[in-house]
């Protein structure tokens, strides 16, 4: 089998994994030339010989030599680009470094020549069977040729730590000549078989490696790619994991989730209810339930949860899945619906009986100017008279207020752009000329643009009229008056709606009326038709705009806010 290197599959991280090989062989290789030093010295010690006797040099310059080879290899090691060359070069060089070391150490009478087992190891481990079995080839041909020319007599093996003794016969050298080829092959046969199942092994290991990674990114991708939010609870109740949707839809910042309580998050969830729904088959079937949850903006919204069970492969249950929606737009457009729906009742309620009164109110109106004449100043007449005159004209009123829930479906063709500020101005300056904001109330104004809104102005005067009466209304004793013009956050929005802000510190809408506020006919005035809001609520969604109430809390007041596109007339900011 050919040896890892550039060129085949995966090829950074084969090169990877070659040279990390090589650090090795050059690592294991430094620390042999450091202990061999070592020995040379504690043998010369052992035999009170000088340290720098010359019958030692020969070791001390082959010490020298492998480390001084394994420096330049480790130096040049990241430079090198054919790697498999590089290696075959390290493997002839610890051959022939074994083959000097036997040589030096008495030949025949040598101890290192299983060194030679080494660097076949080494092979194995870089180039395969195939190069265990030719540096086998290899270290049995040099060590059977060192030990035939010491046989024949041509060299004479330096006899620097071997034991001097009796010559060996021919049997002893075909004997270590057999022995030693043999052991050389079969560890050459088994090294390579084993490098190569490593290798196998490992290419298995690595592809599952990258089917598991595959796995994981696509779970992960889908999980954090989902538009719900998803939490993973342990059986304690304690959230083990969530997704960005989670993190965005809760608003809370990533890695502040995990660790958390699901009950400090939505106190209205009981974990016993998720234990007591699973099914026989180990499956949730609880329906989606709904929740409240307060936004860390201060704003209070409805989730739409379901819960599923997390089992192990022997379905025992190890935790919950919890999978939410933020409902709150959603709730919003069926208030909405379910609003406009009563709208369109009441308007034909009110086209139905507006015409019926109007003209008996009429001429029982002009009667009674009649009657006023002729019948004198008599005190008792005029008071009476006084009263049908004011009944009549308040039954005028909600027939009219009717007739503007009955008309409210058509566009008013008199749209224009109308400059908001000035609306507000004029309103306020004749809030105090009737005196209904008196000396008791303070109104301020901050607009911090004055745009210009397409709108019928009868309609823009209407809407922030009744707002702005309904605000001095909830404080008969007094208070503060605030309306605020501004565009609407994000400021990156290339048509930002303007946003009209009312508020008032009065006494606030009750926690049973908010959500009842814009439907017709209802009302917490004592002498209240119940109309003002919803036609209001309507004239702002003919305009195109919306309306929300930002908040409501007795003691602290009340925020009406108004949402409008701007139309295309230059704004001055303040």
């Amino acid at each position: 089998m050919a040896p890892l290197s550039p060129g085949q599959d995966d090829n950074a991280s084969d090169d990877s994994r070659f040279r990390g090989k090589l650090k090795k062989l050059l690592l294991y290789r430094l620390v042999f030339a450091v202990f061999f030093l070592i020995l040379t010295l504690a043998v010369q010690i052992a035999r009170n010989a000088d340290l720098l006797s010359a019958h030692f040099h020969p070791l001390y310059i082959f010490s020298c030599i492998l480390f001084l080879f394994t420096i330049v290899g480790a130096l040049s090691l990241e430079r090198v680009r054919h790697l498999a060359q590089f290696a075959c070069a390290q493997i002839l060089f610890d051959l022939g470094a074994v083959t000097v070391l036997v040589y030096m150490t008495g030949g025949i009478e040598s101890s290192f020549s299983f060194l030679y087992m080494l660097v076949i190891i080494s092979s194995a481990l870089l180039l395969y069977r195939r190069g265990s079995l030719l540096t086998a080839s290899a270290c049995s041909l040099v060590y059977g040729l060192l030990l035939d020319l010491q046989y024949f007599g041509w060299i004479s093996p330096l006899q620097l730590v071997a034991r001097t003794g009796q010559e060996p016969d021919s049997g002893a050298y075909f004997f270590y000549i057999l022995m030693n080829t043999a052991g050389f092959f079969l560890l050459g046969f088994l090294a390579g078989y084993l490098a190569e199942e490593l290798q196998r092994s490992s290419l298995r290991v690595r592809e599952r490696e990258r089917d598991l990674s595959t796995l994981v990114t696509l779970h992960t991708s889908i999980v954090q790619s989902m538009s719900s939010g998803l939490l993973t609870v342990d059986l304690n109740g304690c959230i083990i994991f969530s997704n960005n949707a989670a993190e965005e839809i809760l608003g809370v910042k990533s890695g502040k989730i995990a660790g958390l309580s699901v009950t400090e998050l939505f106190p209205t969830i009981d974990i016993s209810r998720f234990q007591q729904s699973n099914g026989t088959d180990g499956r949730s079937q609880a329906s989606r339930m709904e929740t409240a949850y307060n936004h860390p903006s201060g704003i209070q919204i409805t989730l739409g949860y379901s819960a599923s069970v997390l089992q192990n492969e022997s379905g025992e249950t190890f935790g919950w899945i919890i999978i939410f929606i933020d409902l709150t737009k959603l709730k919003a457009i069926e208030e909405h619906i379910q609003r406009m729906e009563r709208l369109v009742l009441a308007g034909r309620f009110a086209a139905e009986i507006a015409h019926e009164i109007k003209n008996p109110l009429a001429a029982m109106s002009g009667a009674m100017q009649i009657l006023r004449g002729e019948m004198g100043q008599n005190a008792l007449n005029k008071k009476l008279m006084g009263i049908v005159q004011r009944e009549i004209e308040r039954i005028n009123g909600l027939v009219t207020e009717f007739l503007w829930m009955a008309k409210g479906s058509p566009k008013s063709a008199q749209v224009e752009d109308v400059a908001v500020c000035s609306v507000i101005e004029e309103i306020i300056a004749l809030l105090k000329t009737k005196k209904q904001a008196t000396t008791s109330h303070v109104i301020r104004t901050d607009f911090q643009t004055r745009p210009f809104i397409a709108i019928d102005p009868h309609h823009l005067h209407r809407v922030l009229w009744n707002l702005l009466v309904n605000a001095l209304e909830a404080m008969p004793e007094g208070g503060e008056l605030s309306i605020s013009v501004s565009f609407q956050v994000p400021p990156d929005r290339p048509t930002r709606p303007i946003r009209i802000d009312i508020t008032d510190t009065g006494c606030g809408i009750p926690d049973g009326a908010f959500k009842r506020i814009f439907d017709p006919f209802f009302t917490t005035k004592t002498n209240g038709t119940g109309l003002g809001l919803s036609i209001v609520y309507q004239l702002v969604e003919k305009a195109g705009g919306s309306i929300e109430v930002i908040r409501s809390q007795s003691g602290i007041g009340t925020i009406f806010s108004l949402f409008f596109p701007p139309s295309g007339s230059f704004s001055l900011a303040k």
